[in-house]
């Protein structure tokens, strides 16, 4: 019996090992950039926290673009972390994302399996390693998407524990901090899970509209609440996406709307003021475009929709299946989808894990599983920051790799 567990148990113990030293690395290196006069995304969000405490605007009028893009919520949390200084700040958030990394690992293989611990060793391997470019974009930007994923499995789980209430409370969190979560209520009451739906919506009204009000009053966080709908939700024209014009629709978004602006229009993919470049296929009206992603986008809902099991025949395997289409139809609906946004890539690369482990060994079938595997890996690696990549990024290479994934797993949960 040890003969069989001591290999294991060794395999363990360097993967433990193996994960403290890039932790480790990842903690040190925001800090190192700190006292190197980088601080990235973290110097942005210092300055929205204090701008909070002294009582200033979060967000700039009279049509600048803002300096902070998030809602009034997550302004809040970033005011409270801001209050010891940005070196502090930082330390602050990098142990958070530490315990948010380990956490969302460790949700992601109970959804997935039903148990935390002594599951195979690649279940936790591979889509770790996997994501780590994602994870490092978030440690070195100060960027909060393992919190949100956090959040989403931590209500994907008290979904399962029949928990409603507590799942929406979750998903009203992460939506209060970054709007996109929030499309998971589309799912909510699809799936007619009322209590889930009405405790989003209840919760989510008290982070935007409650929560800050000791900071910010009444009336002037409904204000902000205004100029953030405003200036982030309802920016859409040929120029801008949510605040990030030209930017928007570069090749570091992956998003359906930036690719199809991109591939259906001529619009600079590189967004170089000097040296414009594209990669559009046509060059199509701007309402003619919208109503190709809106149609698209609806195509991939009813294939989601489509390949859910009816209510009798669900069970918590098939139910692990669908929260892990949600995840990444929300990430290619998101109009802002950049590289660490994919770190929600996780628990859907888990997911497809498994079925790789669990097919029977030799088969024709594992072997067409492992190449369709192989090629969402491959063109996910197209985000890498290696010359040449980006041109494939430009025609949406991970939106392709997002949709290929949903695919295979809708095909999973059909058999299943």
């Amino acid at each position: 019996m040890n003969l069989k567990t001591n290999p294991q148990n060794r395999t363990y113990k360097l993967l433990i090992i193996i994960f403290a030293v890039i932790i480790l690395a990842f903690c040190i290196l925001p800090v190192c950039n700190y006292f190197r006069g980088s601080t990235k995304d973290y110097g942005r969000l210092y300055r929205a926290g204090q701008s909070v405490l002294s009582g200033g605007d979060i967000y700039v009028k009279g049509g600048q673009t803002f300096q902070f893009l998030y809602p009034p919520t997550a302004a809040i949390l970033y005011a409270l972390m801001s209050m010891f200084g940005l070196l502090p700040m930082i330390i602050i958030s990098v142990m958070t994302n530490v315990a948010l990394w380990i956490a969302s690992i460790f949700l992601s293989v109970y959804l997935t399996t039903g148990k935390v611990l002594r599951q195979h060793p690649l279940l936790y391997l591979v889509p770790t390693a996997c994501c780590i470019p994602f994870v490092w974009d978030i440690f070195q930007l100060g960027q909060p998407n393992l919190l949100l994923l956090a959040c989403m499995l931590g209500a994907f789980v008290c979904l399962q524990w029949k928990k409603e209430w507590h799942a929406g409370v979750f998903i009203a969190f992460a939506a209060s901090l970054k709007a996109f979560p929030i499309l998971s209520l589309v799912y909510l009451l699809y799936r007619r899970r009322w209590k889930a739906a009405l405790s989003t919506v209840v919760f989510l009204v008290v982070f935007l509209v409650v929560v800050p009000v000791p900071f910010r009053g009444f009336q002037r966080n409904l204000q902000d609440i205004k100029t953030w709908t405003k200036g982030m939700i309802l920016c859409y024209d040929t120029d801008s996406l949510s605040q990030r014009t030209g930017r928007g629709y570069s090749w570091k978004n992956q998003s359906l709307i930036a690719v199809a602006n991109r591939l259906l229009r001529p619009v600079d993919a590189f967004h170089s003021k000097s040296n414009p470049v594209y990669v559009n296929i046509a060059s199509l009206e701007f309402k003619h475009l919208n109503i190709i992603i809106i149609a698209t986008a609806m195509g991939l809902c009813l294939f989601y929709i489509s390949s859910m099991p009816r209510p009798a025949q669900r069970t918590l395997h098939t139910d692990s299946i669908e929260y892990a289409m949600l995840l990444i139809l929300i990430l290619i609906f998101t109009p802002l989808s950049f590289t660490y946004f994919y770190v929600w890539l996780l628990y859907p690369l888990m997911v497809a894990v498994n079925a790789l482990l669990s097919m029977t060994y030799p088969s024709r079938l594992r072997n067409l599983a492992f190449i369709w595997f192989a090629i969402c890996l491959l063109l996910l690696s197209f985000m890498l920051p290696i010359p040449g990549f980006r041109w494939l990024a430009a025609i949406g290479s991970t939106l392709g790799a997002c949709v290929l994934l949903l695919g295979g797993l809708g095909w999973k949960l059909r058999q299943s």
